[in-house]
């Protein structure tokens, strides 16, 4: 077998990355193999791409079927522009509260909510609602999981 032509520094970076994504468990051995460079090569690199932000970390994805946070919902939420840090403050508080997003259009956040019951994701809906200079909401409830990446 021919040995594997060494990608561009930027190409390489988005090879380890992409491997990464498919599985962030794989030895520095593995990846130098698959990508055909020295171990020490991927273990500079992913130092680099750790170091300079790119990387933020590593982390185990559970099916949505063993999660113990079963009721998900995503909340479109309209803010008051002179209140928005407060809110996104506030919204990071709330322990329903998986992630945040800026975002353009109608509504100026998207939350995403995760909780045990419709119960307590109706008390965290409540409390994203009454939340100071949260002028709307538009809730859609996760029915299922078509797929992650």
């Amino acid at each position: 077998m021919s040995p594997r032509p060494r990608p561009a520094a930027r190409d390489l970076d988005a090879e380890l990355i992409d491997l990464l994504k498919q599985d962030a468990r794989l030895p520095t051995a593995v990846l130098a193999r698959r990508l055909g460079v020295a171990r020490s090569t991927v273990q500079d690199r992913l130092q680099r791409l750790e170091r300079d932000g790119t990387i933020l970390g590593y982390t185990v994805r559970i099916a949505a079927s063993a999660q113990n946070r079963q009721v998900r919902a995503h909340v479109m939420i309209a803010v008051d522009p002179a209140r928005q840090a407060a809110v996104e403050r506030k919204l990071a508080t709330i322990p329903a509260t998986t992630s945040l997003y800026s975002v353009s259009g109608s509504y100026d956040l998207i939350a995403v909510l995760a909780a045990e019951s419709t119960e307590a994701l109706d008390a965290s809906l409540d409390a994203v609602r009454e939340t100071p200079g949260v002028k709307s909401t538009v809730t859609s409830v996760v029915l299922s999981q078509r797929f992650s990446r």
